[in-house]
């Protein structure tokens, strides 16, 4: 995995308006221009903000992200995505601790 590459995907689409622009209309063909694997570039398309953080993304980015282009932006949706229990989900956090 390459971590560092995923978060510079990401952070361009945190930040640049042109990226996000982009990505809503082709996320694949966006992807494309960084040195992901097929792997990589399916957690970013799907959101996939637990699998991200388990390849050690910036939680502040995966929560950046899906706040930016998630096609639901809920936060409590973000939490359950991530395994949040409804003991987890009371408080925002970018990732779940313990």
């Amino acid at each position: 995995m390459s971590r560092n590459v995923m978060e510079r995907a990401l952070w361009q689409l945190c930040v640049e308006r042109v990226a996000k622009e982009r990505f809503r209309q082709d996320a694949v063909g966006f992807l494309g221009r960084f040195a992901l694997e097929e792997a990589e570039v399916r957690m970013i398309v799907e959101f996939d903000v637990a699998g991200l953080q388990a390849a050690g993304v910036n939680p502040m980015l995966t929560m950046g992200f899906w706040q930016e282009l998630a096609p639901d932006r809920n936060m409590s949706l973000y939490k359950q995505r991530l395994g949040a229990t409804d003991e987890h989900s009371a408080g925002f956090s970018a990732a779940l601790k313990g």
